[in-house]
Formats: C-alpha cells, structure tokens, sequence
C-alpha cells in the first residue's frame, strides 16, 4: 500500500535525519516478515507522522549479521543509490545501522492482490517503462516473479525490494552483455503479467517467449 512521493535528488539526506535504528525499533508499528536463516526482520516504523519500512538484521547471530547481513544491506543500498530518479521505484531511504535499511513506505496493493480488469494497459506501460529504466542502467531485478514487488499506488505502478538487484551491467567489457542476458527474468516476469491483465498488448515475439517459458519454467516464476 503505497502513497506517491516526491522525487528527492538525495534520498538519504531527504529521509528524516532524526531518524536513527535505536528511534526505528522503539516505534515499530507492524512486523511484517520474522526473518528465518539469513533473511531480515522486516518491520513497519510510525516515526513522527511517517512510515518506514526497515529491513533489519541486528538481532541474528554474528556470523549472519556479519557475512550476510551487512553484505545484503550494502547491496541493496547501493541499488538505491544507482537507481535514484527512476520514476516508480522508492524515492527515499537510509541506512540506520551497517544490518539495517530504511525505505519510505508506500500505501497500495501489490497485484497479487489485483484481479483481471482491475487495470488497464495504461499501467502495463508504466511497470514495462520501469523495468526498462533498471535495465538501461546495467541493473536487472530479478524478483519480479514476486507480484508482491509489483505495487498499485493511486493508479501509479512501483516496483519495490531491490534486495536480489545486480549490476551486471558493471562488468567491464562483458556487462551490456550480461545485463541483456540476465534480463531475461525480468522479461519473462513482464510478458507473463501482460499476458494476465492486458492480453490484448501481446506481440508475436512476446507470445513465443511465453511458450518457451511456460516450457521450460516453473508457474511460480
């Protein structure tokens, strides 16, 4: 569920400076996700007339807080950072801690939760323009088979947890060949929404591909 908000040329300067992890985790108004062996505790915070959603690795053990938590935490922040001014992903974050991530909280339905004939093709132009913008910069999702990553906000689309994003687009001399082949998951995820809410905007090619992919790929992807 997911308010529109505004563009900020520094999204972590722009997030409330007051807001710090021992501030976050005493204004926790909803956990989300109790992370099970090197997933994160996921939990919404009220802070001041604001929610965040924060993504939280401090109470594991120290090996999984250290190894991976801090890894997890850095990339996805770093896909943050990369992918700031793209229209439809989360504008403002902050890094609370080096275990703990801070994303404004977006108020809609995500299109697990979406029925056919809910939307138009407006808004599969929206999600195809998005992943089109991730992949013109060397990064590539690949977690959209996940419709809970897919959010409806006020008829506006969004596509949030960059924590799977890779940049294989920065791989020298080989990365714009990476990122077209690597994009492929997130294409397969696109043509397979598509071909659910807006059929009619199917090409010829996309078509094939969904027969390749319902070939050789599970239902769930």
């Amino acid at each position: 569920m997911l308010l529109k908000c505004p563009h900020f040329a520094d999204p972590q300067r722009d997030m409330d400076q007051d807001l710090t992890y021992d501030h976050a985790a005493s204004h926790i108004e909803t956990v989300l996700i109790t992370g099970k062996r090197f997933k994160a505790d996921v939990f919404v915070v009220l802070s001041r007339g604001h929610r965040f959603v924060v993504k939280d690795f401090t109470a594991k053990g120290r090996v999984e807080r250290n190894l991976v938590g801090r890894l997890l935490i850095s990339r996805e922040v770093r896909a943050y950072q990369a992918l700031a001014g793209i229209e439809g992903l989360p504008s403002r974050f902050k890094r609370l801690s080096p275990f703990a991530l801070a994303i404004e909280y977006l108020d809609g339905r995500d299109l697990g939760r979406v029925e056919r004939g809910e939307i138009g093709p407006g808004v599969i132009r929206q999600f195809e323009r998005i992943v089109e913008d991730l992949h013109e910069r060397g990064w590539v999702h690949l977690d959209l088979q996940r419709r809970s990553n897919i959010l409806m906000v006020n008829g506006a689309v969004y596509i949030v947890d960059l924590a799977s994003a890779f940049h294989p687009g920065g791989v020298p001399f080989v990365g714009r060949c990476l990122t077209r082949l690597m994009s492929l998951a997130d294409r397969f995820s696109l043509i397979k929404i598509k071909n659910i809410f807006a059929p009619e905007q199917m090409t010829e090619k996309e078509r094939k591909w969904l027969k390749f992919r319902n070939r050789f790929m599970p239902n769930t992807w």
